[in-house]
């Protein structure tokens, strides 16, 4: 007598319209990896967004109209229609605007949303906006992009409903990105240079002030610091105060790093909260060690004397002991860079940021069932 044998599972078609007024490179390596590997898959963004000529290679991509708030009645009504006419089964939207425009369209349609969150300002539940956007009860998964987000959006997620993906990153795509039109300051033979991006008009939690500071009391004529980004005047005055003024090196915004980053020694994320920062990672593919205070979110990034050295958030003097122990061992300095850039590949590659976006993606649409087929046995 014949029976039916289950021989599997069958693979659930994959519709997604994934949103980002502009992407970034990590995400357009993500939505092409996951083209890639079989996710039907259209990407809503802006007709000068990075990468626009390789989306459209792909045939993924859908222009977006403008929108500049979270509630935009045509950006809506566009996102409404792409769903219904390409069968969407998951949104991912990227950002807060997009995310709040997604979930106004997709009202009382079977749509599962993923949302993003990759800072670690804190969320209001007395706040409304926050319940139009990552807090509303429609949103199914939330991607975390550093352990610290993780463990802090589980106050508001149960932890299924979360993942840790850090964005992934590829040493090359430093190369790619146009060729600064600044140059490396002339420094004497046998300098080192410490050297720092970030932008910080405004923020001062970004550090700059604090690395000013260790800088003046490095007191090591031999110590520079290149720093690249924006600034408040008031960081300006405190360089120029002090008694490393003629070694601290103001260099502006420069859209590519990578080759400020060869010449450099050391860099320096002086930060007392942060991300996963990408020029990081731009300086660990160029083997440099890096300095950051032991706070979440770099801390996964740099594993304290292995890829590089945490100092005591805030504290000039741990900052000061850190730079001049480091500029004395050029041979930690190698062997760290060169762990570093271990890692990176190691554990922050594109495709490992894939294959995770993936399993989401598999974990939110169900399996169509069990596929069966006769048994012959009698």
């Amino acid at each position: 007598m014949a029976t039916l044998q289950r021989t599997g599972v069958s693979e659930p078609q994959l519709n997604v319209l994934f949103i980002k007024r502009n992407l970034d490179q990590a995400e357009l390596a993500l939505v092409l990896a996951l083209r890639s590997k079989g996710v039907n898959i259209k990407v809503l963004t802006a007709a000068t967004s990075p990468g626009v000529v390789k989306l459209e290679q792909a045939g993924v991509f859908v222009e977006s109209r403008p929108y500049a708030s979270k509630v935009n009645v045509r950006f809506i009504r566009q996102v409404r229609q792409l769903v219904i006419a390409e069968r969407i089964s998951i949104v991912h939207a990227v950002d807060s605007r997009s995310l709040a425009n997604a979930i106004w369209a997709t009202y009382f349609l079977p749509v599962k949303i993923v949302a993003y969150r990759g800072t670690l300002a804190k969320i209001r539940k007395t706040d409304i906006s926050y319940w139009a956007g990552i807090l509303n009860p429609r949103v199914d998964r939330v991607i975390c992009v550093n352990t610290a987000i993780y463990e802090y959006l589980q106050n508001f997620f149960p932890v299924e409903h979360l993942l840790l993906d850090y964005k992934g990153y590829e040493p090359e795509w430093s190369q790619e990105v146009e060729a600064s039109d600044g140059s490396f300051p002339d420094l004497p033979d046998g300098s080192i240079a410490v050297i720092c991006v970030a932008d910080a008009k405004g923020r001062p939690h970004k550090g700059v002030n604090l690395l000013l500071e260790a800088m003046h009391k490095t007191a090591r004529p031999e110590i520079h610091l290149i720093y690249l980004g924006s600034y408040d005047k008031s960081s300006r005055h405190l360089a120029e105060r002090g008694p490393a003024a003629s070694r601290i090196h103001f260099l502006g915004f420069h859209r590519g790093i990578a080759k400020f980053l060869k010449q450099a020694d050391i860099y320096v994320l002086p930060s007392l909260r942060d991300g996963l920062p990408r020029a990081v990672k731009e300086a660990m593919a160029e083997e440099l060690p890096v300095i950051c205070a032991n706070i979440p979110g770099p801390t996964d990034l740099v594993i304290d004397n292995e890829t590089g050295v945490w100092f005591e958030p805030g504290s000039v003097v741990a900052l000061t002991e850190a730079i001049l122990a480091l500029s004395d061992d050029a041979a930690k300095r190698r062997r760290l860079g060169r762990q570093g850039k271990q890692r990176l590949l190691r554990e922050f590659s594109s495709a490992a940021s894939a294959d995770k976006v993936l399993d989401l993606y598999r974990g939110l649409v169900p399996s169509k069932g069990v596929v069966a087929k006769p048994d012959q046995r009698v």
